[in-house]
């Protein structure tokens, strides 16, 4: 069984702010969510029941107040759907949005919970599910798609898994992503190399980058930060880290072991990637034409657009074991206590992103990947070269450490740090391993 964070809205609190913050959509029996299932009733003041035709033909607003992390251009994007959701609903609904930073919402929400003065709605990382139900903290949702008659086998599994907790829906997907691999195509011309076609096994990956990598301009192949946990490569030659329903450590295997030799031989021996290098020093090397190839998610794509980079984006290559990507999103949550009027208004926005038309706007302005079956199938999604290519990439999509306890301690105290010595040469890969085994076991017998 998972270990558990310890059930107080203080601890959580603690807890939540070391967490960090942030794609489909089924069709369901309506165009809009401007019209609730005949028979849907909510109870008022006076103790009557009203169906929620009946509170629109009242006059009476129900005013939403709505919670996000999105501090950046995707937040001004969001503000636009949820402005004109405002002014198209017949049900009198009023969405109010507060956008604030990751860090401030997790201070903010489990003492607004606890005294009973929460919003109606949250938008944050689907690794913030988890440790919030443990406490108790979030309305279990189950019962949306029968109330809103949304179809959610029109979503994929590994998509709508992300919105799970021990079998129960606590949330509706926003968003979806992986990391993917982008690639500079003027390069892959100067290199010799198919502009078109991106590496797709760990081998090709290696080839392209010692010919991507030119000291003499400051280019390299393969841009690598030390400060990331690269389980994508782990998992492709069949290694992991641990298996939280366990607490079982499996980072001391002949796989992972195998898979550092190759890394460590890419970054010391052929150095194909700055040395240690940043997640922001590497994204403004990659915006600058001086990086061939990187691993990242989707929020570089508008960044490479405006500073014209003629780009290609791909699926994470594969080894042995087959092509994997850490996966992550966010999701709309509704925190415990929303009494039932707000909560049948909060499932009416949720249904109306997920229909096809909002969760099409959302990727074609803001660069993320599609997840329902049938815009993935949709003519301008096919023929947008990005959109299609970060879409299928969805399907490799893995889920790691969410919702575990000791995730973040794992990364920063095991995983991170194994990375950076096996990238940097400061140890062999087999004794960097061993050393992180026994921290891993450290940490897992907390």
């Amino acid at each position: 069984m998972k270990k558990k964070i310890v059930s107080t809205l203080l601890c959580a609190a603690i807890c939540l702010a070391s967490l960090a913050g942030c794609g489909g959509g089924a069709q369901g029996g309506q165009d809009t969510a401007s019209n609730a299932p005949a028979g849907t009733s909510v109870e008022t003041a006076d103790g009557q029941t009203e169906t929620a035709a009946d509170q629109a033909a009242s006059g009476e607003k129900i005013t939403l107040e709505f919670w996000n992390v999105f501090t950046g251009s995707d937040g001004d994007i969001l503000r636009q759907i949820v402005d004109n959701y405002n002014s198209i609903n017949t049900d009198n609904i009023e969405i109010q949005m507060d956008i604030m930073p990751n860090d401030q919402l997790q201070q903010k929400l489990p003492a607004a919970i606890a005294t009973g003065t929460a919003p109606d709605i949250v938008l944050f990382g689907v690794e913030n599910l988890a440790p919030y139900v443990s406490n108790d903290s979030l309305e279990d949702i189950s019962d949306f798609w029968e109330v809103t008659g949304v179809d959610k086998s029109n979503i994929l599994d590994n998509v709508l898994e992300l919105s799970h907790v021990n079998g129960k829906l606590y949330g509706t997907p926003m968003q979806y992503n992986v990391t993917y691999l982008y690639w500079n195509k003027d390069l892959f011309r100067d290199a010799g190399l198919d502009p078109e076609k991106a590496p797709e096994t760990l081998d090709e990956l290696a080839e392209y980058a010692e010919k991507l990598t030119d000291p003499s301009k400051n280019q390299f192949g393969l841009a690598l930060p030390t400060n990331v946990t690269y389980m994508q490569f782990l998992w492709a030659n069949g290694g992991d880290a641990d298996d939280p329903e366990t607490n079982r450590n499996l980072l001391d295997s002949k796989e992972n072991l195998k898979t550092l030799e190759w890394l460590q031989d890419l970054t010391v021996n052929k150095k194909v990637s700055p040395s240690s290098i940043t997640g922001p020093e590497a994204d403004t090397m990659l915006q600058a034409g001086q990086i061939g190839m990187y691993m990242s998610g989707p929020w570089q794509i508008n960044g490479l657009r405006t500073q014209g980079i003629d780009f290609g984006i791909a699926p994470c290559v594969a080894g042995s074991a087959g092509a994997f990507s850490p996966a992550g999103g966010c999701s709309y949550v509704i925190p415990k206590g929303v009494d039932e009027e707000h909560r049948l208004a909060a499932y009416k926005f949720m249904q109306y992103w997920l229909t096809d038309d909002i969760l099409k706007e959302w990727s074609q302005k803001n660069g993320f990947p599609v997840w329902s079956k049938t815009l993935m199938e949709d003519s301008e999604i096919q023929n947008d070269e990005v959109l299609n290519s970060i879409s299928k990439a969805t399907e490799i999509g893995r889920p790691y450490n969410l919702g575990y306890s000791l995730a973040s301690q794992i990364d920063k105290d095991v995983m991170i740090p194994l990375f950076e010595t096996v990238m940097t040469g400061a140890a062999t890969p087999e004794e960097a391993l061993k050393k992180a085994s026994q921290a891993m076991d450290g940490v897992l017998a907390q």
